[in-house]
């Protein structure tokens, strides 16, 4: 497996009351990320980070990194505001569409193999505020179209439960398999986000079965959660025997492809908390690959003594 940061955490950070770090240019952040050991690849935030492909390819060629994914922001713009894939205004709609099918040019002419979407804009905050089943057909029209049009460069979608929405139209991997199911296209991937699947006590190895029964195209963003809200803490930090059971899932599917940090660097140094990231993953899958063998079933008492020992042994 290779991994990749979200290139734009180097840059200028914030959340609703803070902001951290310095502006930089798409090619001082490629710089940055390839002085970490570990780092293959980079996905880049699409339109906000850079428009320019030519930008984009000399940074690659100088810093000897991959894009793993151009990220396709639908949810910044102000006309985003209250949604981008599942509005009623079909202006609005077609904005989307025609922001989707610029990142995929992009995609295309820097070399990246897929565009990723977290659509957080679309969503509900207020019971009684939205029709919902209406609001699920546009969204697949939507995105249909937005497969059909354009280049041939898969469009992965990204779940996330909350925020900014209270509760966002992709809220877990199951609906975005399931409007992956209602778009019938082979042009749809998911972006399985591991925190995301962590939230309120969950297994993302049981999403990632799921996922990978369907057979949908998987890439994978790598952090962990804490409680009920999207903290994009380092892998493992709440929930190491998740983080273990989903690694160990991971390669006996035989995925070889990215694991991309979302760990997101608010209060720290962002060089130093992306290294510690993609350090710990590494250190993570050896790990899992060590594991000793384990029975499943609720018999399997004796064989977590053993992975407790492997895991914390005693002097």
């Amino acid at each position: 497996m290779k991994q990749a940061l979200i290139v734009a955490f180097l840059g200028t950070v914030r959340d609703r009351f803070t902001e951290l770090g310095e502006p930089l240019s798409i090619r001082e952040k490629l710089r940055i990320a390839a002085l970490i050991p570990g780092v293959e690849g980079a996905e880049i935030i699409f339109p906000d980070e850079c428009s320019e492909p030519s930008e984009v390819l000399e940074g690659l060629a100088e810093t000897g990194l991959v894009p793993a994914a151009i990220n396709v922001n639908l949810k910044s713009r102000p006309e985003f505001q209250r949604g981008a894939l599942s509005v009623c205004d079909s202006n609005i709609r077609r904005m989307a569409i025609d922001q989707i099918l610029v990142a995929k040019e992009f995609a295309l002419q820097v070399g990246a193999e897929r565009v990723t979407c977290a659509p957080l804009a679309d969503g509900a905050d207020y019971p009684l505020q939205k029709d919902y089943a209406g609001a699920w057909m546009r969204a697949v029209e939507t995105l249909r179209t937005a497969i059909d049009e354009g280049p041939s460069v898969p469009l992965y979608l990204e779940h996330k439960p909350s925020d900014p929405r209270v509760n966002g139209l992709l809220s877990s991997s199951n609906i975005v398999l399931r409007l992956l199911h209602d778009i019938d296209r082979k042009g749809g991937g998911i972006t399985l986000n591991v925190g995301h699947a962590s939230l309120d006590g969950l297994s993302p190895a049981a999403s990632l079965a799921q996922v990978l029964e369907s057979g949908v195209p998987l890439y994978i963003h790598l952090c962990d959660a804490a409680g009920g809200w999207d903290w994009d803490v380092l892998p493992g930090s709440y929930h190491p025997w998740h983080l273990l059971e989903f690694l160990q899932a991971l390669a006996a599917s035989g995925y070889d492809a990215w694991l991309t940090s979302d760990s997101f660097p608010l209060r720290q140094e962002a060089l130093a908390f992306s290294a510690a990231h993609i350090d710990r993953t590494a250190r993570a899958l050896k790990k899992a690959a060590s594991a000793p063998t384990h029975s499943f079933g609720s018999d399997n008492v004796s064989s977590w003594k053993e992975l407790e020992a492997w895991f914390s042994p005693r002097n």
